[in-house]
């Protein structure tokens, strides 16, 4: 009768801390159950996993073809989108291998065998391995769209820079994730879930939780956003939702506040949860 996922239940069932239940988790030494459970449908928790060798190869070219396209004269106005209305550097713009695919907003090519919406793709990257791209629209109702065959839902965006013993931060958006590690990658970990829609993270990844000291949660303050506080909540109690001071996320508080500003915010909620 309870909610949750697998680390609460194991934390709540066996009296486990949140380190030793991903400990567990991750090393698949689980302890017997006390007792029988009876549910009318037992489900054992499922790793996601990455698309196959042969879509990573195509998509992979897409992201290279797509780099080369945001650096040359077709990717002149998104490359200034970034920098200017997203407030991201050249350097943290490649190192995340931003690209782009020209073409109307309302466009969906193929390429390599895959259908793509035109505009700035965002792959994403976890295990040393492509699990899909996302695509920023210049407009349209939906703005954010995907390169088929991709399974960024059960992925982790960032996951492989989680450095263990800092504090880690949780956002929503991949813009809000690029800005936190180009303002402070020296002090904190951070990492995307894409969407609130993907608001359950997948158990594959609670292992990159394990030495975190903190984790705080920034999610926009919508209903999609506190579904995914209501459910990342559950994770552990060194979970805490901070907000930001200025306007609706962390890229819209970068561009109204500025570098020192947010790093200073960033230093305030870190020492904050340490007390």
């Amino acid at each position: 009768g309870h909610g949750g996922d697998a680390i609460s239940w194991l934390m709540e069932w066996h009296n486990l801390s949140f380190q030793e239940a991903c400990e567990r988790l991750s090393s698949g030494d689980l302890p017997k159950l006390q007792q029988p459970i009876h549910t009318s449908k037992n489900r054992v928790p499922v790793l996601s996993e990455p698309p196959d060798a042969d879509w990573r190869s195509r998509a992979e070219e897409i992201v290279k073809q797509a780099e080369v396209n945001l650096w040359g004269e077709q990717g002149t106005r998104a490359l200034q989108y970034l920098k200017e209305q997203r407030g991201l550097t050249e350097t943290t713009i490649l190192e995340a291998r931003l690209g782009y695919i020209p073409g109307d907003y309302r466009d969906w090519k193929n390429l390599n065998g895959l259908t793509a919406p035109c505009g700035i793709t965002i792959p994403w990257y976890a295990e040393q391995m492509l699990w899909g791209i996302k695509v920023r629209r210049a407009s349209g109702q939906r703005r954010y769209q995907q390169v088929s065959g991709g399974n960024i839902k059960g992925c982790l965006y960032l996951a492989d820079l989680i450095q263990p013993g800092f504090p880690l931060i949780i956002t929503e958006g991949e813009f809000d994730a690029l800005i936190v590690r180009q303002v402070a990658q020296d002090i904190v970990s951070v990492a995307s879930i894409g969407s609130a829609a993907n608001k359950r993270i997948n158990l594959r990844w609670f292992s990159k939780f394990i030495s975190a000291p903190s984790i705080l949660l920034r999610m926009d303050e919508d209903q999609a956003g506190r579904g995914a506080i209501e459910q990342i909540n559950k994770l552990s109690q060194a979970v805490k939702c901070v907000q930001v001071p200025l306007d609706k996320d962390v890229n819209d508080f970068y561009i109204l506040a500025g570098h020192n500003t947010t790093q200073s915010w960033i230093i305030e909620i870190i020492e904050d949860k340490e007390k």
